[in-house]
């Protein structure tokens, strides 16, 4: 009678076991499908809570340059509630990009852009505190043998660190005199 007790309680103990071990189970799969729908949830929340402005200064986004080059200065503005790192980059929009003046865009031209802070060193992103603005300048030059009376389109881009997607622009639309005739 003994064993035959000692039989049962042995049973019960391992059904007890595979029970708890089941849920153990059951709950590690669904702690990892919580902790996946977290981490979805907080990224999303995180991509739509990011908000800058990145503005030419007194709006003066067009501008004429002689061969020695000119300087654009810059606003950006992180509108969002958190600090945010903003990564710089310029591209030549040349071929999507309107002239002003409504001449034909296939003469344009390739100008070199350099960001700069206000003590003149380089820079490749910026550190915004929510709320915070800082100024910059565009570094406009034009390569030996550029032709003159000749525009040239730039999209100067500030992208979030924060939110992979996120990012705001500006164009610059640069006409490349002659100092001879002007």
């Amino acid at each position: 009678m003994r064993t035959t007790t000692n039989l049962k309680k042995a049973v019960k103990f391992v059904n007890n076991c595979k029970f708890i071990f089941s849920f153990k189970n059951i709950f590690k799969k669904n702690l990892l499908s919580v902790l996946f729908l977290l981490i979805t949830t907080i990224s999303f929340a995180q991509s739509g809570s990011c908000s800058a402005s990145l503005i030419v200064e007194n709006n003066g986004n067009i501008r004429s340059t002689p061969l020695d080059g000119t300087y654009y200065s810059m606003v950006l503005t992180n509108n969002s509630s958190s600090t945010d790192t903003f990564v710089l980059s310029s591209k030549n929009i040349n071929a999507s990009c309107a002239n002003t003046d409504g001449s034909s865009t296939a003469g344009n031209v390739i100008i070199n852009t350099d960001f700069i802070n206000s003590e003149r060193n380089s820079l490749s992103e910026i550190t915004l505190s929510a709320g915070e603005s800082v100024n910059f300048y565009i570094h406009v030059t034009i390569p030996a043998g550029t032709s003159t009376q000749k525009w040239s389109c730039n999209k100067i881009t500030a992208a979030s660190k924060n939110c992979s997607n996120y990012s705001v622009d500006a164009v610059l639309h640069t006409y490349i005199i002659n100092p001879v005739n002007d």
